[in-house]
């Protein structure tokens, strides 16, 4: 059994990257291959091309739906709401619709060319860590391949990636928390610090856990072991009160419809695989740490006593008090998200011990083992989207019939025009949690995916989105009368139905998944009818 070495704190690493592994060195090649630049951004190439971009899925279209409203503020006349909540707490959504409107730039070419740049950024931090945490070449060439081929990663069921395959402002705040704890490793903590007001600035609930995972790391460092217990005592004590208090003020009916709704929310909600998932990265942490020796004066041993202490802690927290019986407040915060660096440096210890005690010196070894995992990953992103081009480049055409459809209504619909859609659509096949909003820069009314996530963060969206979601929960299946009767209170003038779905209205769109109609123009001079009964529950 080979003996896991410690290394020694050490100063600054030399900004190189890693020798190739094997008996053979030298050349031109291998020295071209070796420089910082071209090392970084070939492994940004190979994680595109493993996690593929989709730039108006999932959380990504929340995103977008704000930059898009910076750009052009006339955008989204009604239930601006539900794209307004992204851009109070984060300055992500304004800085690059200030750079779209100042230097003119094609938009889906700012959003490609900004996720190619947090790419790189986050394979440049991974970079930094490994040459602070891992002595040999092949120890940081196993950190850095194992992390560019995992990236798409879910961080157990926290429904974040450990890097999304879109831009959000994660893109950015993710790789400025591992640089600021690797500045903080170098005893820099004015850098660590800018990195961290950085990544206040664009995400500040994912910021939070990077500054406590960089404070423990000081107090760790500094051995404070009675200010750790403190601050263990006083987070729970912290939540111990809110909680209280929570259940004192009690929540609405709607706003517990919208936050029970969110899975992720709640430990006891999550599945057992998902739940199983807390569990490697710790006690790995721990088997770390007890082969260190328990040398915290290693940047090796440091890291790993500082992932346990941080993922027990939450993991505690979440099962005291991220409860539905409990105050959704504490729930709103997902602890459990701070896994996310957690799962980084697993994955990039992980790949030390790959390179340096399991793979050595044979080529063919580290060829099969990491081609093998970038397989795994790239078959699994296919998976997730099977009808969307796998790499959505900003200058090619989407064959998806969702995409096409969204595409037909931005460049052909009035900028006012006002939307409804099954608020299930993203359920639909082929549709692949396509953003209406995002696709068409039109108004719609409020669907139950992501709207919902939005209404479970922002209490007085919650009565509203249950009302409206409730109402057209049954779209699809409507008569013409009843759509007319029900959506003329909104003003609604468009509609997007399944092409299966009989209609009589004028469609003058229509393809293999979706037609999209409008509504008589008199439909707001009808009758207004009474509002139907609601149901209890969506």
């Amino acid at each position: 059994m080979p003996v896991l070495t410690v290394q020694a704190e050490a100063p600054a690493p030399q900004l190189l990257a890693p020798s190739l592994p094997g008996p053979a060195r030298g050349g031109r090649l291998l020295r071209f291959l070796q420089h910082p630049a071209v090392f970084i951004s070939g492994l940004t190439l190979l994680a595109l091309l493993i996690q593929g971009y989709h730039p108006f899925v999932d959380d990504a279209a929340i995103y977008v739906a704000g930059i898009e409203r910076i750009i052009h503020p006339s955008l989204f006349p009604r239930h601006a709401e539900y794209v307004l909540p992204h851009l109070k707490h984060s300055l992500f959504s304004f800085a690059l619709g200030w750079l779209v409107r100042g230097l003119h730039i094609p938009f889906r070419y700012a959003l490609f060319t900004s996720y190619l740049a947090s790419l790189w950024l986050m394979v440049y931090a991974c970079w930094r860590l490994t040459c602070l945490l891992f002595s040999t070449p092949r120890g940081r060439w196993g950190a850095m391949l194992l992390i560019t081929a995992t990236l798409t990663l879910p961080v157990a069921g926290s429904a974040i990636y450990v890097l999304d395959p879109y831009l959000t402002a994660r893109s950015f705040s993710t790789p400025l928390t591992l640089l600021a704890i690797a500045y903080a490793l170098e005893r820099r903590m004015l850098a660590a610090t800018l990195c961290l007001l950085g990544a206040c600035i664009l995400h500040p609930l994912m910021a939070a856990y990077a500054i406590g995972y960089v404070i423990t790391l000081v107090l760790v460092r500094g051995r404070r072991w009675g200010w750790l217990a403190a601050v263990a005592v006083g987070v729970m004590v912290g939540g111990l009160a809110a909680s209280h208090a929570g259940s004192l003020l009690g929540a609405s009916p709607a706003y517990r419809v919208a936050t029970v709704s969110r899975l992720y929310f709640f430990l006891s909600q999550w599945r057992w695989f998902e739940i199983f998932g807390l569990f490697p990265p710790l006690i790995a942490a721990g088997i770390f740490l007890l082969r260190s020796k328990l040398h915290l004066r290693s940047h090796y041993g440091l890291i790993a006593a500082v992932s346990l202490y941080v993922g027990v802690l939450a993991m505690v927290f979440a099962l005291c008090f991220s409860r539905t019986e409990n105050s959704f407040l504490l729930a709103r915060l997902q602890v459990l998200r701070s896994f996310q660096i957690i799962y980084i440096l697993f994955f990039l210890l992980l790949g030390n011990l790959l390179g340096q005690y399991v793979l050595g010196r044979r080529r063919w070894a580290w060829i099969g083992c990491f081609a093998s995992v970038a397989a795994l990953m790239f078959a699994v992103q296919l998976a997730i989207y099977p009808a969307l081009k796998h790499v959505e480049w900003p200058w090619a055409r989407s064959h998806n019939p969702w995409a096409r459809a969204f595409l037909w209504i931005r460049h052909n619909t009035p900028q006012d025009a006002y939307f409804a859609i099954d608020p299930y659509y993203q359920q639909s096949p082929q549709e692949d949690t396509l953003g209406f909003r995002a696709m068409t820069e039109r108004s719609v009314l409020p669907d139950w995916s992501k709207d919902g996530g939005i209404a479970a963060i922002d209490p007085a969206l919650a009565q509203q989105w249950r009302d409206q979601v409730t109402e057209t929960k049954n779209f699809s299946q409507w008569t013409d009368a009843q759509r007319i009767q029900i959506l003329a209170p909104y003003g609604v003038n468009w509609i997007v139905l399944p092409t299966s779905v009989p209609t009589e209205f004028s469609c003058p769109y229509r393809n293999s998944a979706v037609r999209v109609c409008h509504l008589p123009a008199d439909i707001a001079s009808l009758p207004q009818p009474s509002t139907p009964s609601l149901s209890a529950q969506p």
